[in-house]
């Protein structure tokens, strides 16, 4: 059960709302989000940079008997800091998706915080990641399978079988552009009812399932809005970039014979580069938890809407007296206490109840 989040508006939420509460939680806590968001190229520096010192100084050490070992080294060091990355990255998302809904309930999280409340939360998370990792390497195998039929067909000098091999590659590939997108939508909330609920991964993609079931275009509708609004931030930004450095590199396109123009050029580019690169970066430290933010609060507002009990059919004011009667009694009679004030007893003598009116007079 979902707690009260009273930072957010009362459900159903429509697109305004989603955003104004998504950029209300990073204005809340966007250093919070910022370091969140850095969490795992942070832990892939670390891991990766200390493998890469580990592995030189085993090769300088050994000599030049020593190279092979270094190589394999560094590539075991490669695929380490990947999957640390990869990890690093599954736990920032839920501790992004939990640190958006303790500040639609007023609260004041922080990264230690996040970091004790989410601790179950990559082994919760490990048969999400087995299965789309299997997803991954089934894809890819069905791919390198028809590529190398089309070698080999080509091989013989068989054009038709290649051709037809190529025909299944195109054919597969739009196949698989639905169907994934169709799952990314189906799936869209098992890292919140994880983080949120506290369920297992399996249950977690059943509770989206289930969640997304009636509701899935108007999910995808609010998903791909916002995934739009941050491509185009992106694209804005990436514009913006080009069009200050296509002067520097038109100069130095025109002056390729000339090496002192060329090296002003390259120190004019540079510092440019560098702050394309910067700009790029902090664009993704914003969108990332804005995205992060909006799916949560996406859950949220589904959830209340699948499980909270239906509205009245006209209007959402309360039932008035005697609308609805209780069990025993009739429509449109009055209760205990509702009404005229009760009326006084007959005087003695004179009939109780109701009395016609007399006949007119005369």
């Amino acid at each position: 059960m979902l707690a009260p989040t009273p930072l957010l508006r009362p459900s159903p939420l429509d697109i305004g709302d989603l955003f104004a509460g998504s950029f209300a939680a990073l204005k809340r806590r966007f250093g919070l989000f910022v370091l969140i968001a850095l969490f795992p190229s942070l832990v892939g520096l670390v891991v990766i940079g200390g493998g890469v010192v580990i592995a030189l100084s085993a090769t300088v050490a050994a000599g030049s008997r020593g190279m092979t070992a270094g190589i394999l080294v560094g590539i075991a060091v490669a695929i380490v800091g990947a999957l640390a990355t990869v990890l690093a990255q599954v736990k920032a998302q839920g501790m992004m998706s939990l640190g958006a809904y303790e500040i639609a309930q007023g609260q004041h999280p922080d990264l230690r915080g996040l970091l004790t409340r989410t601790r179950g939360f990559l082994p919760r998370m490990a048969p999400v990641i087995a299965i789309f990792l299997g997803a991954v390497l089934l894809a890819y195998g069905l791919v390198l399978g028809i590529v190398f039929a089309m070698v080999g067909a080509l091989d013989g000098s068989s054009g038709g079988r290649a051709a037809g091999a190529a025909a299944l590659m195109v054919l597969l590939v739009l196949a698989m552009i639905p169907v994934t997108i169709f799952l990314q939508i189906k799936l869209l909330y098992t890292v919140p009812a994880i983080a949120l609920e506290q369920v297992g991964g399996i249950e977690g993609m059943k509770r989206s399932w289930r969640l997304t079931r009636g509701a899935f275009w108007r999910t995808f509708g609010y998903s791909i809005v916002a995934s739009l609004a941050v491509a185009a931030v992106g694209m804005v930004v990436s514009g913006a970039s080009q069009i200050v450095m296509m002067p520097a590199a038109m100069s130095m396109e025109g002056n390729t014979n000339d090496p002192g123009r060329v090296a002003a050029a390259m120190m004019v580019l540079l510092p440019l580069y560098l702050v394309v690169i910067l700009l790029q970066v902090a664009v993704q430290l914003v969108t990332q938890p804005f995205l992060h933010a909006y799916t949560t609060y996406m859950f949220i507002d589904q959830v209340r809407r699948s499980e909270l009990p239906p509205a009245p059919a006209y209007g959402h004011q309360a039932p008035q007296p005697g609308y609805y009667a209780p069990p025993g009694q009739y429509y449109g009679q009055q209760q205990p206490g509702q009404g005229y004030p009760p009326q006084a007893p007959p005087a003695p003598g004179q009939p109780g109840g109701w009395q016609p009116p007399a006949p007119p007079q005369g």
